[in-house]
């Protein structure tokens, strides 16, 4: 993994779902990375009106081939070497998985150093999966080997270390012996009533939990938007435990926005101009 040369902007591939309206996928990642100050690449998975939780919906599922040749095309205007990192989140096709994984090898052999992020975005603890099972697989099996980062929610990390059902210490224990450099796992304890919510990092050798205050809202995309701004804060400081903080106050300095404006969705683009969120309400502490 590589920090991006002489303190420029990271350039970075994004490679998730797409909305019109709404905060998800790349339309969360996106906007806020390009806030930060990053260049993005959106590569779409889905192409989707807005999430399914509306009454409505309207969108496609793209082709495989078609995903493989965006991710093609775009290495011909932007060279492999130029990457600083490639971001993975939502896809529910097993030809985009593989797509994906040759892409992540393609860039790899002309550009070992680029950081892969893999956000295995398969399903909740009150949903389960929203994926297809299979689909889940793969994702585990092609997908979650490559990364040098991976940010699973407690359910994604039930499913990544075949512990289901397990208690989510018995979770947080089968992950932190996953193979991965950095992993950070979100939503802890979010199932249980509660005034805070806990994020946990694994990084050379050593752990941290970080406590925050819980916002009386449930938006989507706050899961992208963490491993969007973690990736960000990962490529410009090279210091896991302060990325594990800057990207948890980005995503409360969000929700609290959205809370005190009532609304429906988060405001990503808007990270730059909202008031920093009070740190002394977080609680880092070593798991160790």
């Amino acid at each position: 993994m590589k920090r991006p040369a002489g303190g420029s902007a990271p350039v970075i591939v994004s490679i998730q779902s797409q909305l019109v309206y709404g905060c998800a996928g790349n339309s969360a990642a996106a906007p806020l990375l390009q806030a930060l100050g990053a260049t993005v690449y959106a590569v779409p998975t889905v192409l989707m009106s807005n999430t399914p939780h509306y009454a409505t919906v309207a969108g496609l599922d793209l082709p495989a081939d078609t995903v493989a040749g965006l991710l093609k095309t775009t290495l011909d205007r932007v060279p492999a070497d130029s990457l600083d990192a490639i971001l993975v989140g939502y896809i529910r096709d097993p030809g985009i998985v593989m797509a994906v994984a040759a892409f992540i090898d393609q860039v790899r052999q002309s550009n070992p150093g680029v950081t892969v992020l893999i956000d295995p975005v398969m399903g909740d603890l009150d949903l389960g999966l929203y994926i297809p099972e299979e689909v889940s697989k793969l994702v585990c099996a092609e997908l979650v080997p490559r990364a040098d980062i991976c940010t699973p929610n407690v359910f994604e990390a039930s499913v990544m270390t075949d512990s289901v059902n397990a208690s989510t210490a018995t979770v947080l224990t089968n992950l932190s012996g996953v193979d991965i450099p950095i992993k950070l796992a979100t939503g802890i304890n979010l199932e249980t009533p509660g005034d805070t919510v806990t994020t946990q990092l694994w990084s050379d050798g050593q752990s941290w939990r970080l406590t925050s205050p819980r916002v009386n809202i449930r938006p989507t995309g706050t899961g992208d938007l963490l491993s969007a701004a973690f990736l960000y804060f990962w490529l410009t400081t090279q210091n896991a435990a302060d990325a594990l903080q800057n990207s948890v106050g980005v995503v409360h300095c969000l929700m609290l926005d959205a809370a005190s404006r009532q609304l429906d969705e988060l405001e990503p683009w808007l990270v730059r101009s909202l008031a920093e969120v009070d740190r002394t309400q977080f609680t880092l502490e070593s798991a160790a």
